[in-house]
């Protein structure tokens, strides 16, 4: 009964977060609350309900609102109601076998954040452990980072006019995190931004749904708690809202669905040609080679002309 009560309420978290727009946009929407929302498929006949939390951490965050504390407090919450639990990542596998790999549990201890400050990821680091004290499965949804690369890449090839603004934007970046950084790379990168912000949250969200699937075709109703970074937490929500909605039930018994869902991820993941050194050499070799040859050609032109000399010299009866 305690679990019913918990899903009825995560159904009304539901409504209230669903966002109310027609088309997705990379500039995030404004929030006061923490960065947490649920999902629940219900009951048909003898299947059971399944519910899917989703928590944003903003990075390196790991007190307070959006931090890897609250996470743990409803990881806790979860796992006092539904003891059978699945952790989701929204990184890809490399990263989550790394985390894995340097961040074991000693003494069924969580690591102290102090020793964790300033890695990659590090504020999903107290979530993971907190999986392998309770032993419960932990997956990745999340892409590889060599595919955002080559996507990214090659959406910035295609619009040279954002691929100009690489070098100063890098410089800028440094100073935005989480939400932030996605208002800033949506308002001056909008055609090259959306294959690392919108793409990455798209993929994480249908294999969650996936994920979700499974569980209703084995007839579970464990829950399912999805960690994602802040800076693509309402995008994620927003496709969730699509996958997850009242038509649900139905649509996970559509072969037709389960069928889109697969063609778009396969879309989504397809390694391209990484135009990366290209870009690179078009963008910042390529200009300091020309910068270097009409330096070094004024410099041949002075010198043959004697307009140096006379320079040189005009300076040094100027010093006496």
């Amino acid at each position: 009964n305690s679990f019913r009560n918990m899903a009825g309420i995560a159904r009304v978290c539901q409504a209230c977060l669903r966002p109310r727009v027609s088309q997705f946009s990379l500039v995030p929407t404004g929030r006061a609350g923490f960065a947490t929302c649920a999902f629940t498929v219900p009951s048909r006949g003898p299947t059971p309900e399944q519910t899917l939390f989703v928590a944003g951490l903003n990075e390196g965050k790991f007190f307070g609102q959006d931090s890897a504390e609250e996470t743990l407090k409803l990881v806790e919450r979860v796992a006092q109601h539904s003891p059978e639990y699945t952790l989701l990542f929204g990184i890809s596998d490399r990263r989550l076998a790394e985390l894995e790999q340097d961040n074991k549990v000693k003494q069924g201890r969580l690591t102290p954040s102090r020793d964790l400050e300033g890695r990659l990821h590090c504020e999903m680091v107290p979530v993971l452990q907190a999986g392998m004290v309770d032993k419960r499965p932990r997956k990745h949804v999340g892409r590889s980072v060599f595919t955002d690369q080559v996507h990214v890449a090659w959406l910035l090839w295609k619009n040279p006019q954002e691929a100009r603004k690489v070098y100063w934007a890098f410089w800028r970046q440094r100073h935005y995190k989480d939400a932030e950084a996605r208002s800033f790379w949506a308002k001056h990168f909008p055609v090259s931004s959306y294959g690392y912000f919108e793409e990455r949250a798209h993929i994480i969200a249908i294999r969650a749904t996936e994920h979700m699937m499974a569980l209703r075709k084995q007839e579970m109703n464990n829950s399912t708690v999805l960690v994602v970074n802040n800076d693509i937490y309402d995008l994620v929500v927003q496709h969730l809202n699509d996958f997850l909605g009242k038509d649900a039930p139905e649509n996970f018994n559509s072969q037709e669905f389960a069928r889109k869902l697969r063609d778009t991820a396969e879309e989504l993941c397809q390694d391209i040609i990484d135009l990366t050194p290209l870009l690179v050499f078009v963008y910042v070799i390529l200009p300091l080679l020309i910068f270097q040859f009409f330096f070094n050609a004024g410099q041949y032109y002075l010198k043959q002309s004697g307009m140096l000399e006379q320079l040189m010299m005009g300076e040094s009866s100027r010093r006496l």
